[in-house]
C-alpha cells in the first residue's frame, strides 16, 4: 500500500470512528463511502477492513458511554442472538452481489434512513412521546435481525438501522437507544467480522495469497485513527442535545448515498446515451 492509501485510510478511520461514536453506528457509515468513491478498493476487502473496525469502533464508544449512559440490558440481551444468526447469512449474502450493486444497495439503504430521520425532524417529532414501553419479543428478534443481516451484507455496524428502530417501537429516548445499540454491536461486529474474514482466508488472489491479508492492511490504518475517533464522537454525544445528534446524522447520510450511488447511475446513463442511434 502507498504512503497515499496509508494518509487516506487514517482519515477515513478518523471520521468513521467519530461519525460512529457519535450516533452509535458502527463507523463503516463513514469509513466505506470515503474509502469506495477515493480508492476503489476490492470490494469485500474494503466491507471485511470496515467490519474489523467497527468491533473497534463499538467497544471503544461503549467504554465511554458505560459510565454516562443507561444500557436497556433486558433489550439487548434479546437483539443479540437473532443478530448474530442472522450476520451469518448476511455475510453468505454478501458474497455474491457485485461492486456495483453493492454501492447501489448501500446508497439507497442510507438514502432511506436520511428521509426517515428528516421526516421526523421536521414534523418536530418527540424523541419518546409516549414514554419506553417492553418491546414484544417477536419485534425485539426483528430489530436484532435486521441489524445483523444488514451489517452482514454491508460491512456495517447495524446502529443505523436498529436506532430508529428501537426508537419507533420501543420509544427508547435517542441516546438510550444508541447506548443499547453499541451493547448489541460488540458480539456482533464480533462475530460478523471474524466471519467475514474466514471467507476472504479462503479466497484466492490472481498473484498470490489470499485476500486476507490486504484486508488486515486497510483495518491495521483504519482502526488506530477509528479508536480515537470513535472516543472523540462519544464524548461529543455526552455533550450535546440528541436532536443535535439526529441533525448531524440527516445532513450526512444524503450526502454519502449520493457519492456512492451517483457513479453507477451515471455510468448507467452514459451507456444508455450512447445506444441511442444518431
Amino acid at each position: 500500500m502507498d504512503p497515499a492509501s496509508i494518509a487516506a485510510y487514517l482519515a477515513f478511520g478518523l471520521f468513521g470512528g467519530t461519525i460512529g461514536g457519535l450516533l452509535g453506528v458502527g463507523g463503516s457509515i463513514g469509513f466505506i463511502p470515503l474509502a469506495t468513491i477515493f480508492l476503489a478498493p476490492d470490494k469485500q476487502q474494503l466491507q471485511g477492513a470496515a467490519m474489523l473496525a467497527n468491533v473497534v469502533v463499538a467497544a471503544t464508544a461503549f467504554r465511554r458511554y458505560r459510565s454516562k449512559g443507561p444500557v436497556d440490558w433486558s433489550l439487548a440481551r434479546r437483539l443479540i442472538p437473532p443478530a448474530i444468526v442472522a450476520v451469518l447469512v448476511g455475510v453468505w449474502v454478501s458474497l455474491w452481489v457485485d461492486a456495483a450493486g453493492f454501492r447501489l444497495l448501500f446508497a439507497a439503504f442510507l438514502a432511506q434512513i436520511a428521509v426517515r430521520e428528516f421526516r421526523h425532524l421536521a414534523r418536530g417529532t418527540a424523541e419518546s412521546p409516549d414514554g419506553e414501553r417492553e418491546l414484544p419479543r417477536a419485534q425485539s428478534t426483528a430489530i436484532g435481525g435486521i441489524m445483523g443481516f444488514l451489517s452482514g451484507l454491508l460491512g456495517i455496524g447495524g446502529g443505523v438501522v436498529g436506532i430508529p428502530l428501537m426508537r419507533a417501537w420501543g420509544r427508547l429516548e435517542v441516546k438510550r437507544a444508541i447506548v443499547t445499540s453499541i451493547c448489541t454491536m460488540i458480539p456482533l461486529t464480533a462475530v460478523g467480522a471474524t466471519t467475514k474474514a474466514l471467507t476472504l482466508w479462503r479466497t484466492p488472489l490472481p498473484d498470490g495469497g489470499n485476500a486476507l491479508l490486504p484486508t488486515l492492511g486497510i483495518a491495521a490504518c483504519l482502526v488506530p485513527t477509528a479508536i480515537v475517533g470513535s472516543w472523540l464522537g462519544a464524548t461529543i454525544n455526552l455533550r450535546v442535545t440528541g436532536r443535535a445528534v439526529r441533525w448531524v446524522l440527516t445532513a450526512y447520510l444524503p450526502v454519502a448515498a449520493g457519492w456512492m450511488g451517483w457513479p453507477v447511475v451515471s455510468q448507467w446513463l452514459a451507456d444508455a446515451i450512447s445506444r441511442i442511434p444518431a
